[in-house]
């Protein structure tokens, strides 16, 4: 791979924050801050589009990338940046400032969704977030406001032979530590608060 035109879109955009480029799939990723905003292929550049730009790249002829995925191609979400606009050098730099903030709220609001996901919690599976889900518990707020104690009592209703295993992993899960570090005694003590969890609500059902 030649790096001569990589280095002229470097020259191009020395006015961008912190601009890098790092090898990318046969070709360059260009970056701001470590965040990828545009690729480059042997002859060509590209920056990525977003729902609320992207109809402005296509009104300006900017072709999407595509690349070849076996027997098909597929068009990904970077447009070729043409020589009217390489030409107009302010213009060029305003677009690309604008895609560079429009990437990191992107990224910022996907860290946000995924911090919120049970998933992203220590010991969750999948198949323990559908459950917590399948009782109302969708994310991390949720199951800290509900409790280790309430959500495994919610889903052992819906799922009765759900493992012991599962109380201690949702206690280890909302302490932000590894459910092998639990000691016989602490799962003991898990366990009997479960239980006297289990009589309180019983009692409160039977008052009713």
């Amino acid at each position: 791979m030649c790096s001569t035109f990589a280095n002229r879109i470097l020259t191009e955009l020395s006015d961008v924050k912190d601009i890098s480029i790092k090898t990318f799939f046969g070709g360059f990723s260009v970056n701001s801050e470590d965040i990828m905003f545009g690729w480059i292929t042997q002859k060509n550049f590209y920056l990525r589009g977003h729902s609320d730009y992207r109809s402005l790249f296509v009104d300006l002829g900017m072709q999407p990338l595509s690349i070849t995925m076996g027997m098909s191609t597929k068009l990904l979400d970077y447009y070729r940046v043409g020589d009217a606009l390489f030409k107009d050098h302010e213009k060029l730099l305003a677009m690309v400032k604008m895609v560079i903030e429009y990437t990191k709220k992107e990224q910022y609001e996907k860290s946000e969704i995924k911090a919120k996901r049970i998933k992203e919690l220590p010991n969750m599976t999948l198949s323990l977030e559908r459950l917590l889900c399948s009782v109302g518990i969708k994310d991390v707020k949720t199951l800290q406001e509900v409790g280790y104690l309430n959500a495994y009592y919610k889903i052992k209703q819906k799922k009765e032979t759900i493992s012991i295993n599962i109380l201690f992993a949702l206690y280890s899960s909302l302490h932000k530590f590894h459910v092998a570090t639990l000691s016989n005694e602490t799962k003991k003590e898990i366990e009997l608060e479960y239980q006297c969890f289990v009589n309180q609500v019983d009692n409160n059902s039977h008052k009713k």
